[in-house]
Formats: structure tokens, sequence, C-alpha cells
């Protein structure tokens, strides 16, 4: 044989040998790579880690155990398939809860071994002493207080076997398997999950197994027991059965699709947890049922942006509690209504489906609002369902536009009117105030503080008296009168640089020189029509004193002296 050909041969074996290998799971714990496609068809146990890379394809027809802590990883671009096989771990931990309620029962049937032999309960824990704990199996009743487990004289031949409990004993405990000795020597143990009960559900605590996807899975017709199951990306189950293998974990923006399958066990309260904007396909599944929902969408956290700096929230119906409370918001606006803590987790589940199907979501309103000299403003909206959310309020933009004055020169100690033009471009009605300013300073303006309604897109003019004390060009700036709650907010409702009016000439009254003089020339000239008056009358009576004067003399003075007093007046008043 030629060396080349020599060669290839044995490339080609050592390539056989190799897919050989990887045809096999591992045994060993270590990790194996699989990058190309590969059928697992036989029965098999697995020990170890085993990841699927990119364009490679696993496909598990045979029936694998799965010692605890191994562990199957789907790369992204590479995919998992199980076609009628199974994924079964080799220790699985569940229980059944035995003091649920009162009186609690099981029953175990160990098929036809023996006649006679004995029968061993396990339980989780030891129970506390002193408590009043009993269990029976007929007439036979044995107190568990101090113990972990018990063990009874019972028929092995076919005979089912019902265990009652009672009690009153409150710590969760949980029967994990009960097992038969007989003389033959040999022992038969059924697991929690192959007892039958009543009033005892079925608990599951830690998986044996782990199964990651980043890639994807497709188990059809397939059992997988045991197993923790994390979906990052697209799952699909098929007349698929999931024993002790839930909750199944959905990662954001990612699907599952699950028709025609059964599951059964949870390690909590769910079948299915759908993270955030998660997608679920869920049609004609059996799932674990009573309390235990099919599915729920749980929030990684829930926090809401707002516009409004120290805005204060009303909270109502959050989560499938229906939570409410008051909060506010810091001086971004930002709020964490809900952070990632297991104690908080009701307040996160926005929608689900329950034990026994039927549909349900959070009916949650949030009001958010700032009160004000201004208004309040408020709105109440639905309460986001994604972990990160938005709520903005309507606000109003306030702006003066114009200022027209009377004339343009004025009066040093007088007033002068103009016209102030006041517009809101916000999307909210305000009643605002106005000051007006000269050099930085108040001025004085009637009335001082000017207010304003005005409606959402509208304007409005005010008519407003200004004074100023000084001579000069003045000019007078105008601009909104912001409140202290809406002060973190100046950018978003006013325009603060205001307006300034053209320059408004002031001047100081001319003076009349000549008016003290003419008003001193009137008094005197009137002072003395009255002192001229007042001696011709004195004169007149004294001349009637005179009885040796003629009547008609008399008569004739006193006319003059009328005529004179009369020219006097006449004088005065043309003066």
């Amino acid at each position: 044989m030629r060396p080349a050909a020599r060669a290839l041969l044995l490339t080609a074996m050592m390539l056989m040998m190799s897919a050989t290998a990887w045809a096999e799971p591992p045994t060993d714990g270590t990790t194996t790579t699989v990058s190309e496609d590969l059928t697992w068809s036989d029965d098999a146990s697995m020990n170890g880690h085993v990841v699927v890379e990119n364009g490679a394809t696993l496909t598990v027809e045979g029936q694998i155990t799965m010692e605890t802590g191994s562990s199957i990883t789907v790369n992204e671009g590479g995919e998992l398939n199980l076609l009628g096989g199974s994924l079964t771990g080799e220790s699985l931990d569940a229980g059944r809860m035995v003091n649920s309620v009162p009186t609690t029962a099981v029953t175990v049937n160990f098929g036809d071994l023996a006649e006679t032999g004995v029968v061993q309960l396990q339980f989780d824990h030891t129970i506390a002493s002193g408590v009043n704990f009993n269990v029976s199996l007929g007439d036979d009743t044995r107190n568990l207080s101090g113990e972990d487990s018990v063990q009874f004289n019972a028929p092995l031949n076919g005979t089912n076997l019902t265990f009652t409990f009672t009690s009153y004993y409150f710590t969760p405990t949980y029967l994990t398997w009960a097992q038969a000795i007989h003389s033959g020597g040999s022992t038969v143990r059924h697991q929690a999950m192959d007892i039958a009960s009543e009033n005892a559900p079925l608990y599951w605590f830690n998986a044996a197994f782990d199964i990651t996807v980043n890639g994807q899975l497709n188990a059809e017709d397939s059992n997988i027991t045991g197993a923790n199951i994390t979906c990052q990306h697209h799952c699909r189950f098929n007349g698929a059965n999931l024993v002790g293998s839930a909750p199944v974990h959905v990662a954001n923006a990612t699907s599952l699709e699950m028709v025609g399958s059964t599951v059964a066990g949870s390690r909590t309260d769910e079948d299915i947890v759908l993270h955030d904007e998660a997608t679920i396909v869920y049609t004609n599944n059996v799932g674990t049922g009573g309390t235990t929902d099919a599915w729920i969408r749980l929030l990684s956290e829930r926090v809401i942006q707002t516009n409004i700096p120290n805005g204060s929230l009303d909270i109502t119906g959050l989560g499938w509690s229906a939570s409410q409370w008051n909060d506010l918001t810091d001086d971004q606006g930002r709020i964490v209504l809900v952070a990632n803590e297991t104690t908080n987790e009701h307040k996160r589940i926005v929608e689900w489906m329950d034990g026994q199907g039927n549909l349900g979501s959070e009916a949650a309103n949030i009001t958010l609002s700032i009160t004000s000299n201004w208004g309040v403003f408020s709105t109440t909206v639905p309460a986001p369902t994604t972990a990160f959310g938005t709520i903005n309020l309507d606000l109003p933009f306030v702006s003066v536009t114009a200022l027209e004055p009377e004339d343009i020169t004025a009066t040093v100690n007088s007033s002068l009117g103009f016209m102030m033009t006041v517009e809101n471009t916000g999307d909210a009605a305000v009643t605002a105030n106005i000051r007006c300013y000269m050099n930085g300073n108040d001025a004085d303006t009637a009335p001082s503080t000017i207010t304003v309604s005005v409606d959402a897109g509208g304007s409005t003019d005010v008519p407003v008296t200004w004074y100023a004390y000084e001579a000069g060009d003045l000019e007078l700036t105008c601009r909104p009168f912001l409140p202290n709650a809406l002060a973190a907010l100046s950018e978003d409702v006013a325009d603060m640089d205001g307006l300034t009016m053209a320059p408004v000439n002031w001047q100081y009254a001319d003076e009349v020189e000549d008016a003290p003089l003419l008003i001193w020339a009137t008094a005197i000239i009137v002072f003395g029509a009255i002192a001229l008056g007042v001696a011709r009358a004195s004169k007149g009576r004294m001349a009637a004193k005179d009885y040796g004067t003629d009547a008609t003399d008399i008569t004739e003075e006193s006319a003059e002296a009328e005529r004179v007093d009369e020219g006097a007046a006449s004088e005065a008043s043309d003066v």
C-alpha cells in the first residue's frame, strides 16, 4: 500500500474512532464538545458536561440517565433535539408535603415481594421534639416527634398500603421516599413522585442536572425529569413530559412553544417563567395545577422615567397582589418602583395563567402629578408592563411675546400704560404669574405681579401700568415668575429670558416761570378792592348820621359809592 493511501486510511480510522467516542455521553465528569451532528441512540449514563457548538446538532433518541451536577449547553447556532428519548436525573430531590392540612394520606404498593416485611418512610428533616405529629398504618400509630424516619411491619404481597398523617406541626414536612425491605434481602424504593397521595402535594427542591439553551431545543414525544431548563433562545416542546423540571425559565426577548405537553411538579409556584418581554405559545397542555400557575410573566424590575423631578406618584393595583402605595420621583424624574428582590416578586408579575388555565393580568394605574401656584398638573395612565417604562406629564410653556406701550415718551413721576401679550405653547392650561424688571430690579407696575390664565396653545392680552421716577431712555423686561415647585422644570415650562420693551423716553414736565408773580398780583388786587369797598361803606354810614344833610345828597353819595365798589370788583374779575 502506498504511503499516501496508508496515511489517508489512518486518518479516516482516527476520525471514525473519534466519531465513535463522540457518539457516547461522557462518563468521567469531563466536558465534551459536539462540533458536528451527533446522535445518541442507545441507553446510557452521563457524568459530565456536553457543549453543542454553533452549526452542530445533538439528537437524543436513547434513555440517558444524568448524574447529579451534569449539564448540556447549546451554544448560539447549535441545536438539541430530543426525539422519543429521555434525560432523567439519577438522584431526584422531591417530596410530598404530609402536613399541609391536619390529615393527609399517601398510598404505596411495592408489588408482590413477600408475605411480610418492613416499610420505611423517610422525611426531609428531623421533626421537632414534643410536637403532636402521628402517622398510622391501619391500627398501628407512631409519633414522629424527634424523628426523621419511621418504619412499620407490613404485608408486601401486592397490597395497597395507606399511611395517614395527623399533625399540629406547622413546619412544612416532606416525605421523600418509601422503601420496602423483606427477608430475601432486596430493597425496593419508591420516590415521592411515584407515591399516590391525598392532600399531600408534590414539591420539587433541587434539580439534578442543567439544560441551558442559547441556540435551540426541540423536544418531541420525549421525557425530561429532574432538569433545570433555561431557554436563552427558542425552546419547543411538542408531546413532551417534564417531570420535576419546572419552572422553565424563558429569557427576555426569546420564545417558548409548548403544545400537547405535560408539566408535573415545579420547584416554585409556576411551571414556566417568562422574563420581561419573552413570548409564549401554550396550547393543549396539562400543568402541575393546583396553586401552581401554568406560566407567569415576571419583570426583572420596574423602573419609571418621568419628566417631573420630585413628582408625586399614586400607584394602585400593581402586580399579582394588586399592591398600592404613594411615592416620589427623584431629582431626575426617575423612580425604581420595584427592585429585583425575592421579597417583592409578586409586584413584578404582570401577566399569568393559573393552574386551572385562566388568564390574568394586573390592572394597575399610576397617577403622576405636581402641584404649584400655576396649577395642579396631573395624568393617570396604565402602569407600564415592561422593566423600563416612561410616563410624561403634559405641561404648559409660557412666554411673553409682545409689550406694546401707549407712547414712546412718558413723564417722570407719572405713568405709562402698555399691553402685554402672553402665549402658552405647551400642552396644558395654566394660570401663570408675570413680573417686570428695570435694570434687574423689580419695576413699579400695576399690578406688581400680573396673573394671567391661558389655555394650551392660546394667548391673551393684559393691560399693565408702568411708573418711572427717573429721566432717560428706560427699558422694561417682563418674564414669567416661576413658583418654587416648578423651579426644576424652568426650561420645560417657561421662556425665562422674557421680552424687553423698546426704550421709552421719560422726561420731567416744563416749569412756567411767570406763574408765581401772576398769583401774587392777583392776590394784591383782590385784597385792595375789598379794602376800598369796606372804607366807602364805612364813610356812608357816618354821613347818614348827620341829620342836617339833605337826603338827596346822601342818596347820590351812596349811589356813587356803589358804582366805585362795582368798578373795583369788575377790575378784580378781569384780572
